[in-house]
């Protein structure tokens, strides 16, 4: 008797300690529940309005934690640079910078001009056009803002030039810093003219010291060859290379060295600008967009549209490849066959664009007139990679700074 009830004490002890160290074979566990995956939205391509303006708007630039912009002359009103802080949002104040005998006024007859702002070897650069009109004995073609009076001077000194019948300041349409040098268009036409002094003295690769009939040539600088790109003469459109001498202050030849093009028809060059760090240099020209990815030897359309009968016709001139991302790069300008704005985009490094025109104000206002054709004037990216689009609903007015947004589908 006393040997049964040990027996079964014994067992009803095992099976409360099997149960307690979770031998049962009732003990599942459910695994644990994973949480629904969180929808990402996708990030929509857009153009918001920072600021806007009667006049016209041409460049802007980023400089000492603010953001310059630079505004035309109108029929009542002189030229401007407005300045903000940055960031820049729809609330920024923007208060004018001192321009001093770099500004254009509305003075005798009215010829609209618009100052384009540059930073180049650290220094913000005004370019305008000189125009022979009774306000410009004293007017100024080229500035440069001067940090501790937060105003513009003169630096054209040098490109005021005479013959026997009339006086003349130079004008430039863009200017690049290279081989510790500057190079600029000044005169227009085949000019190319370069300083080594920052543009105290210039001294001529190219054309001639003095105003030119023909378009104003564009250039760029890769190591010790420089591209030049025009329509000089007349209806006669080029894209040529010449080797710079070992300082950058001359060509090496006047022969032209070799490049492998397309037929470029009658096609007037717009832009020339490398990606950087890069083999890829891009052309525009109208109607088109020309990519190289040999350091520019040799270059194919990416954009071609023909002479007529096309589906669009863009003057390209804005170029923006943003910073870390050598494959993304955005293009503006107006399609003259429309009369409207022009704005595309890539990611694949130049080889496919989606036109992203229908978000750029005016684009549904069509026009037959040239002058009041809507535009995308300049493209930048501020200090913090944000994209911004300076657009014109007329070629003469309506500016607006936004800030693009590109999308991720």
């Amino acid at each position: 008797m006393h040997r049964h009830l040990t027996s079964t004490v014994m067992g009803a002890a095992c099976a409360l300690l099997l149960a307690a160290c979770g031998g049962s074979g009732n003990d599942y566990q459910a695994p644990p529940v994973s949480p629904p995956p969180v929808a990402v939205e996708p990030v929509v391509t857009k153009l918001d309005t920072l600021s806007s303006t009667a006049r016209a708007m041409d460049s802007v630039v980023f400089h000492g934690g603010s953001a310059y912009l630079s505004l035309a002359n109108s029929a009542t009103e002189g030229s401007a640079v407005l300045s903000a802080k940055l960031p820049l949002s729809a609330s920024s104040t923007w208060s004018p910078v001192g321009l001093g005998a770099c500004a254009m006024g509305p003075v005798g007859d009215f010829i609209m001009r618009s100052p384009k702002l540059k930073m180049v070897g650290g220094d913000m650069w005004l370019m305008q056009p000189w125009a022979d009109t009774l306000d410009a004995s004293n007017g100024h073609s080229t500035c440069t803002l001067v940090a501790n009076t937060a105003s513009f001077l003169p630096r054209d000194g040098d490109l005021r030039t005479c013959n026997p019948y009339f006086c003349e300041t130079l004008s430039m349409q863009d200017l690049k810093g290279a081989n510790n040098r500057l190079y600029s268009n000044a005169g227009a036409g085949n000019n190319l003219l370069t300083s080594k002094d920052k543009g105290a003295t210039w001294q001529v690769i190219r054309g001639s010291k003095d105003s030119q009939m023909c378009y104003p040539s564009k250039f760029h600088v890769l190591g010790d060859r420089v591209l030049v790109g025009g329509e000089c003469p007349l209806d006669m459109a080029f894209v040529e290379a010449y080797r710079l001498t070992a300082d950058g202050g001359a060509l090496a030849s006047e022969d032209k060295l070799p490049i492998t093009l397309p037929e470029m028809e009658n096609r007037n060059v717009q832009f020339i600008e490398s990606v950087p760090d890069t083999q890829t240099v891009f052309v525009g020209v109208e109607g088109g967009l020309l990519r190289s990815t040999d350091n520019g030897n040799s270059f194919k359309f990416v954009i071609h549209e023909p002479l007529s009968d096309g589906k669009g016709y863009p003057y390209i001139g804005a170029f923006l490849p943003l910073k870390g991302k050598p494959d993304t790069l955005v293009v503006g300008g107006f399609d003259k066959m429309h009369g409207r704005p022009y704005l595309a985009w890539s990611k694949d490094g130049g080889t496919t664009w989606a036109d992203i025109s229908k978000l750029v104000p005016g684009y549904e206002r069509k026009t037959d007139d040239e002058y009041s054709t809507p535009s995308v004037s300049a493209l930048a990216q501020d200090p913090d990679g944000r994209i911004i689009v300076v657009t014109n609903e007329r070629a003469d007015g309506q500016g607006r700074l936004m800030q693009l947004t590109l999308g991720t589908n």
